[in-house]
């Protein structure tokens, strides 16, 4: 095989090697258990280190009730981190994007690397801290 070739084809090799490993690199998937108000419920959370060392979160649901069968004032489901310490506050990370089918999807970043993560219906998605029900929920330990 001659320099060129040889080239070429550790070039292939490096790329192939680096895309497969972009694939799953340092994701990890979380299941989120469901709570008895809404039993049909399915979630799921990617979670993933960004470039600066912050934790990227893709939440994606489906099968959710209307917010307002779940609380009477609950216009949109909202999502939390909480880190695990006993001090720790709740941050709300965003509302819920809902289509017409129910199922749902955020994508939000946080500095935590262990936290809850849950998602709760609320009369506003600014809320500053957790009124309604638990209607999914996991626990994630970040690399």
């Amino acid at each position: 095989m001659n320099r060129s070739a040889q080239l070429a084809l550790a070039g292939l090799v490096s790329f192939s090697l680096f895309s497969c490993s972009m694939l799953g690199a340092g994701s990890k998937d979380f299941v989120m258990m469901g709570s008895p108000h809404v039993p049909s419920a399915e979630g799921n959370a990617r979670i993933s280190t960004t470039d600066d060392g912050n934790t990227q979160i893709d939440v994606t649901v489906k099968h959710l009730a209307p917010p307002e069968k779940i609380n009477p004032e609950a216009t949109v489901f909202v999502v939390w981190v909480q880190g695990n310490t006993e001090s720790a506050e709740a941050h709300n990370l965003g509302a819920l994007k809902v289509n017409d089918n129910l199922d749902g999807s955020i994508t939000a970043v946080t500095p935590l690397k262990t936290f809850d993560l849950y998602i709760t219906a609320e009369p506003s998605a600014n809320v500053n801290v957790p009124g309604g029900d638990t209607i999914l929920r996991t626990n994630v330990e970040a690399k």
